[in-house]
């Protein structure tokens, strides 16, 4: 009996991914097997392919949901799951890191926070290819199949998973990774730091800088709780058409012709003195020192596009004091994130019926072969997010 084989796609140089075959692995007695159904595109996957040079080989993709397809006879045990156990055909969609619970930083703020264990597994992370670790990137050794960008996944214990019901379409539950980081930016300026002013409330005015796909659900979660003003920026005008669709914001405003200057004017006009809430989801750093001028005294800013380098090196020459602390705002990032607030975003996503997340979704492909051509439209003027359903 011939084994069953599975697709793919290997990071392999600058905007280059071979299509690779390998067996598909039966689960062990503490794992799973998926077969995905839907993967997303996140812009750091694009930065990891544009990086120059050869690249050393490993499965991408961290935004994917996929069926049950081989179950080991612990893997309810072994596995963290969210929606009663686990059976044969349940499809299912996950939190992309494993944290190891016994670093300094995992045993100070749990087991499970992403971005801060000293030893993060995350599916699709691509280059960690030690093979004398038994979770590693390189496609070469079993399971083989070990992030979104292909055809199956195994995993691993030690995974969050959560049951997608019946009636969720799957390219809404791939969502959940950017929902889950929007909701992370939201979450960390609804309590006060230091006591003094207040965090978010329904009288916060709010920015959102950029209108991609995490910026628009930021939007979305901000109109949901009741933000008094909602305003979001981009370069192109289709994109805040649609923001303003899907997210019902108060304010679509391109800054494209404006100088930096009359940038942060506007904002400061529309808001009445600056925003609250200044929420980066932009790609560019020169729009943090643009960010940080929008924001009102013990406003609160929070960073996601330019939260990590991904090695572009862009070096930013600002007033320190004028620009980032006489506001006496509170600023953070999003690189930290937890399984509880994924829970939240998947029940916020639950409601798919009522808010129009798959129109979200501007780009939708069927194969492996498609990602790069894809990822070659990431950044034109209609392009919000990409999704994969095989």
């Amino acid at each position: 009996m011939s084994e069953t084989m599975g697709k793919i796609a290997v990071n392999t140089g600058y905007y280059s991914m071979e299509i690779q075959e390998y067996p598909v692995p039966q689960a062990r007695e503490d794992g799973a097997v998926i077969k995905i159904q839907s993967f997303g595109i996140c812009g750091s996957d694009q930065h990891f392919v544009k990086l120059p040079g050869q690249h050393p080989g490993g499965t991408e993709g961290h935004e994917f949901m996929g069926e049950i397809i081989s179950l080991g006879e612990k893997a309810n045990k072994t596995l963290r799951v969210y929606g009663g156990p686990l059976s044969v055909g349940d499809r299912v969609v996950i939190y992309p890191h494993i944290t190891c619970g016994v670093c300094d930083c995992c045993k100070t703020y749990g087991d499970g926070v992403c971005g801060v264990c000293d030893n993060d597994y995350i599916y699709g992370g691509v280059f960690d290819l030690d093979t004398t670790k038994e979770m590693n990137h390189e496609a070469r050794q079993w399971p083989h199949f070990k992030g979104g960008f292909s055809e199956y996944c195994y995993l691993f214990p030690g995974t969050y998973v959560w049951k997608v019901p019946d009636d969720m379409p799957g390219e809404v539950a791939a969502l959940l990774d950017p929902c889950a980081v929007a909701m992370r930016a939201v979450e960390q300026v609804m309590t006060p730091v230091g006591g003094t002013g207040e965090g978010f409330s329904i009288s916060s005015r709010c920015l959102v800088i950029g209108a991609g796909a995490i910026s628009i659900m930021t939007a979305m979660i901000l109109k949901s709780m009741g933000a008094k003003q909602v305003i979001i920026t981009d370069f192109f005008d289709e994109k805040l058409a649609l923001a303003k669709e899907i997210a019902h914001v108060d304010e679509a405003v391109n800054v494209a012709n404006m100088t930096s200057e009359e940038r942060v004017q506007k904002i400061l006009e529309l808001t009445q003195g600056g925003a609250h809430v200044v929420i980066n989801g932009a790609n560019h750093p020169s729009t943090c020192v643009e960010g940080l001028q929008m924001v009102r005294k013990l406003g609160y800013y929070v960073e996601i596009g330019n939260a990590m380098d991904f090695g572009r090196g862009i070096v930013s020459q600002v007033n320190i004091p004028a620009v980032v602390f006489e506001r006496n705002a509170h600023i953070t990032s999003v690189v930290a994130n937890t399984p509880q607030c994924f829970d939240r975003a998947f029940e916020y996503l639950k409601r798919w019926r009522e808010l129009p997340f798959q129109k979200l979704i501007t780009h939708r492909f069927h194969r492996l072969e498609d990602i790069i051509p894809i990822m070659k439209q990431m950044g034109e003027p209609g392009f919000i997010k990409a999704v994969c359903t095989f």
